[in-house]
């Protein structure tokens, strides 16, 4: 069973990283580097997986997790939501639309490994059902 990630950042550094990690693992890897892109390759190729960042060009992540959420194909998905930006802003703004899980960065390369880890059970144990 292949599971596969869509990471979103207009940070090529960060693409880099997070791209490197899951493809460790094994988990297939698609990449946009904005929010438009990231809501047509999720329509095409719907991920196990997102992780997205907050602030991008033309979409914020926010935006593109509400069509996530809202749409009809894997609207369950995990998602990993990566700011600079601290949560306690995004979230009092944003509440109804908000990630799985919250990263910010810079962030610690095993706390991000914490939080695949934990997303893959999540889909590990929704496939298996």
């Amino acid at each position: 069973m292949t599971i596969r990630a869509l990471i979103c950042d207009d940070d090529e550094f960060i693409l880099r990283i997070v791209s490197d990690l899951l493809s460790s693992r094994g988990i297939e890897v698609t990449i946009a580097h904005d929010g438009v892109e990231a809501i047509r390759m999720f329509a095409t190729q719907p991920p196990d997986l997102v992780i997205i960042d907050f602030l991008m060009p033309w979409m914020d992540g926010l935006k593109v997790i509400q069509h996530i959420r809202q749409s009809g194909t894997k609207r369950n998905v995990p998602i990993i939501l990566m700011s600079a930006i601290s949560r306690a802003q995004i979230e009092d703004e944003n509440t109804a639309h908000f990630a799985d899980h919250f990263i910010a960065k810079p962030f610690k390369v095993k706390k991000m490994e914490r939080l695949v880890e934990e997303a893959l059970q999540k889909i590990n144990a929704t496939k298996s059902t």
